[in-house]
């Protein structure tokens, strides 16, 4: 079975007249994405495909994430996911073409898009905070992916110690 991992990127910081797509991440951030590869390491294991968006903010957090799990999947920059609708990313699942039928995917991506996708793959509420990981078990293959065709394994936000509320 198919595992997809949707991960919201991590606290961003907001410096005056930067652009959106070059924001970086906060202080809180970087350390939240480190903890965010740990729990990844010890809940979810490895890791086959990664998929990112070009956004400074998510990079950051991907590369912190690897740091913290130890992961070595391949890694994709996606420039779809970039202020990604719910159909963009739904195209995207689609599209996902894996070696293995179990393989695990991780998309590090923004909201709103992030929290639809899980909400409509699993008919659950789950709106992802930043550092904020949703774990969902999928039914089939992913070219199939549609409205609850997977289950909500969990969802957990990530914070370092010293993180604190978004």
């Amino acid at each position: 079975m198919p595992t997809l991992v949707v991960v919201r990127h991590a606290k961003a910081d907001s410096p005056v007249g930067l652009q959106d797509i070059a924001r970086p991440l906060a202080e809180r951030g970087r350390a939240d994405a480190v903890e965010a590869g740990r729990w990844l390491a010890e809940n979810v294991g490895g890791c086959d495909l990664l998929l990112t968006s070009p956004a400074r903010r998510t990079e950051e957090t991907t590369a912190r994430l690897l740091d913290g799990w130890g992961a070595t999947p391949v890694v994709v920059d996606e420039e779809r996911l970039y202020e990604a609708s719910l159909g963009d990313l739904l195209r995207i699942v689609r599209g996902l073409d894996t070696e293995t039928a179990d393989a695990t995917v991780v998309l590090v991506a923004h909201n709103p898009g992030a929290s639809a996708l899980v909400e409509s793959l699993t008919g659950e509420v789950a709106q992802l905070r930043t550092s904020g990981i949703a774990v969902l078990d999928v039914e089939g293959e992913w070219a199939d992916v549609d409205s609850t065709s997977a289950s909500l394994r969990v969802l957990h936000t990530a914070r370092a110690e010293t993180g604190g509320e978004e």
